[in-house]
């Protein structure tokens, strides 16, 4: 074979997946843990009186202590775990935070809520896991400069899997569980034709994604390969009208970039914040009409597209529960409304291999 057919077959096999990890998905693992977003440490309401500091870190506050009294109770009796007989919430291996961490760049205040060493429970401490959203201000603003400093560390306690050069993005890898978390959204640059409204263009915008596409894609090559593992992932801008409405936080372009780099591979679920919202929906929809996937997609969308399991968060958090094969999911309400029994549900770790 003369030199240029082999740089042709090299240059191939590099863009292939991995063939690497290839291990069995354990039949024993048993992981739980918990999304939440939007937080928005620091907020203050215009039409209200200014709170103080000590105000703020106290609300924050109650909110964990809303999030920490889930563990212990009993899952939901009715609709898809009413046969299941789950059992009751066991302690989380992390609480997840999809972005909008603050408010007015109150890191300080978001940390006295959320101590970088974790949130004490009865049951232990929980690990906090973050991304970034479109409230905490530039790349080198304290809010993402704190961020990345709380990844650092996770990665020195060994609990990450992987992280970006710039500590921005990683993963964990729970019993063959992996779950990245992917900063503003799955992008690497901002959209030189679309650009956000509201942010300035190019590198050093607040709204630059930070190559977290490209992060991605390289996790899911070397990490995941043709093993069918499932694969969580986490970013702050959703599906949903407001995140894909003309201010362009994400484009078209962006989104198809996404899709297309899932291809082949288990993902069991994307979740999201952004909408304070919490819902359960299909992306891309399955019964979108011609504008919702131009919407989506530009004048791009896939043909016969393959559609995933899309969570946003609301007004308290999700609990996801893995065991072998089976994915549980349920929403729990804020100010004390329990669980949200139209937002349950269950399905199989479907495996998905490469031809």
């Amino acid at each position: 074979m003369q030199f240029a057919g082999w740089l042709v077959v090299i240059l191939v096999a590099s863009l292939l997946p991995s063939q690497a990890p290839a291990a069995d998905i354990p039949t024993e693992r048993d992981v739980t843990f918990f999304v939440m977003s939007d937080p928005h440490i620091g907020f203050q309401d215009k039409n209200q009186p200014t709170r103080s500091t000590d105000e703020i870190i106290g609300d924050g506050r109650r909110q964990v202590e809303r999030i920490a009294g889930i563990i212990g109770t009993p899952y939901p009796d009715r609709g898809p775990l009413a046969s299941l007989k789950p059992g009751n919430v066991a302690t989380p291996r992390a609480l997840l935070i999809a972005g909008d961490l603050t408010d007015n760049q109150r890191w300080d205040a978001f940390t006295a809520v959320f101590p970088p060493a974790g949130i004490k429970t009865a049951t232990g401490s929980i690990p906090i896991l973050l991304c970034v959203g479109n409230h905490d201000g530039d790349p080198d603003g304290p809010v993402r400069r704190g961020a990345v400093d709380s990844n650092r560390a996770h990665q020195r306690a060994g609990r990450l899997a992987a992280i970006s050069e710039d500590g921005m993005h990683y993963a964990v890898n729970w019993d063959g569980l992996h779950v990245l978390c992917l900063g503003l959204c799955p992008a690497d640059t901002v959209d030189a034709d679309l650009p956000f409204k509201y942010g300035k263009p190019g590198p050093g915008s607040w709204n630059d994604p930070k190559q977290a596409l490209a992060f991605l894609k390289k996790y899911l090559r070397e990490h995941i390969g043709t093993s069918g593992q499932p694969v969580v992932l986490m970013h702050h801008y959703g599906f949903d009208g407001f995140s894909t409405n003309d201010w362009y936080w994400w484009t078209p372009q962006q989104r198809r970039a996404y899709y297309d780099a899932l291809a082949g591979y288990n993902v069991v679920a994307i979740l999201h914040g952004h909408d304070h919202h919490a819902a359960h929906y299909r992306w891309p929809n399955p019964e979108a009409s011609v504008e919702e996937a131009r919407r989506q997609f530009g004048d791009n969308p896939p043909p016969d597209p393959r559609t995933y399991d899309v969570f946003s968060c609301g007004s308290l958090c999700w609990v996801f529960r893995v065991t072998g094969d089976r994915f549980v999911a349920a929403h729990y309400g804020g100010h004390g409304t329990g669980w949200d029994t139209e937002l349950v549900m269950v399905k199989p770790l479907n495996r998905v291999k490469y031809p």
